[in-house]
C-alpha cells in the first residue's frame, strides 16, 4: 500500500484554472442527480428536502384539529363542510439539507498519474458532489484533512460562489500526515446536519476509529480511493516501498507470491473496512482512481445508493 521509491509520485494534470476539467456533457448529466436522501432533512434555510417540520410547504402530510390562535388560512374547510369539525391542513416542509465532504489531503493522496493521481480525483469527486448539491440549493462545506486537523474552505451556498469553490480545490498540495481520526472529529466538531462524505484512501493506522468518528456525526459515506498500482502492484524485481508520510523504506521483492500475499491483505483490509462500515451504518465504495470520473459519478455512486 505504499508508493514505489522515487524523485516523487506524478501530480494530476492541470492546475486551479482548469479544474476540475471534465467536459460540459458530464456537467449536465450531474444535473440529473440527488445526493440519496438516508435521513429527513433538518437544516433552517428552505431546500428540496423533505424534513420533520410542518407547515405550509408543497406536500400534504396529514390533518390534525384546529385549536385557537392557529393560522385559519390553514384550515381545511371542506372537511368542515363534510364534519362540521375544524381541522387544520400540514405539510412536510422542504429544508436545505447541507452537504459536508471531508478531502484527505496528506502525503498518501499525493499518488497516480494523470486523471488517476489519487488527490487530484478525490477533488474532482467532491467537486462533483459539491455541484450535484447546490442544484437543489443544498450549502456545502468542505475540509481538509491533514496532519490530525481540519482546515475549512469557504462555504458555497450557491453556484455563483462554485468557481471559487473549485480554484480552492484546484490549487490543494497533498503533503504530511494523516491523523485521520483527529482530522474528522475536528471537522465534525460543531453541529452537523445532512450528509457527510469522506474521500479518503484509509490508509492511516487510525482508520478504523476516524470511521466510528464519521459515524457519530450523522449521515456518513466513505468513498475510498486507491490508485492502480495500489489495487495490483506491477510484477519486477527487487524494489523499495516507501510510505508517502514518513519517507520510511522497505526493501522487497515483488515476485507471484509476494503479489499474491498482497492481493490477500489488501482482500482482507477492504473487507475490514467494508464490516466497520456496515456496523457503523456507513454507506461505502472503494474505486479504482483508474475508472473514469463519469463511470464512478454516473453509474457506481448511483447502484451503491449514495446518489439517485
Amino acid at each position: 500500500m505504499a508508493a514505489p521509491d522515487g524523485p516523487g509520485a506524478p501530480r494530476a494534470a492541470g492546475g486551479p484554472q482548469s479544474f476540475p476539467g471534465w467536459p460540459p456533457t458530464f456537467q449536465a448529466a450531474l444535473e440529473r442527480l440527488t445526493i440519496a436522501p438516508r435521513r429527513p432533512a433538518q437544516g433552517h434555510y428552505a431546500g428540496a428536502v423533505r424534513s420533520r417540520r410542518r407547515g405550509r410547504a408543497l406536500e400534504f402530510a396529514e390533518h390534525r384539529p384546529y385549536v385557537p390562535g392557529d393560522d385559519p388560512k390553514l384550515v381545511d374547510w371542506r372537511s368542515y363542510a363534510r364534519l362540521g369539525r375544524l381541522y387544520l391542513k400540514q405539510y412536510d416542509e422542504e429544508r436545505a439539507r447541507p452537504l459536508t465532504l471531508l478531502v484527505d489531503a496528506s502525503a498518501s493522496l499525493d499518488w497516480g498519474e494523470g486523471a488517476a493521481h489519487k488527490g487530484g480525483y478525490a477533488r474532482r469527486l467532491a467537486a462533483a458532489l459539491a455541484w450535484i448539491a447546490l442544484r437543489r440549493q443544498d450549502p456545502v462545506r468542505v475540509w481538509l484533512l491533514r496532519d490530525g486537523a481540519a482546515t475549512p474552505l469557504p462555504p458555497v451556498g450557491a453556484r455563483a460562489e462554485v468557481p471559487t469553490l473549485y480554484r480552492h480545490l484546484g490549487s490543494v498540495q497533498e503533503r504530511g500526515g494523516t491523523g485521520l481520526a483527529a482530522a474528522v472529529r475536528a471537522a465534525l466538531a460543531g453541529p452537523t446536519r445532512g450528509p457527510v462524505v469522506l474521500l479518503t484512501d484509509l490508509l492511516d493506522t487510525d482508520w478504523a476509529a476516524a470511521l466510528a468518528a464519521l459515524a457519530a456525526g450523522g449521515e456518513g459515506t466513505v468513498l475510498q480511493v486507491l490508485a492502480p498500482d495500489e489495487w495490483e502492484p506491477p510484477l519486477g524485481e527487487e524494489v523499495e516501498l516507501e510510505d508517502a508520510e514518513t519517507g520510511a523504506l522497505c526493501p522487497t521483492r515483488l515476485g507471484p507470491a509476494e503479489l499474491a500475499a498482497y492481493r490477500e491483505r489488501l482482500a482482507a483490509f477492504l473487507a475490514a473496512v467494508r464490516r466497520e462500515c456496515r456496523r457503523h451504518g456507513l454507506a461505502y465504495l472503494a474505486l479504482n482512481t483508474a475508472t473514469p470520473l463519469q463511470e464512478v459519478v454516473l453509474r457506481q455512486l448511483p447502484a451503491a445508493g449514495v446518489l439517485v
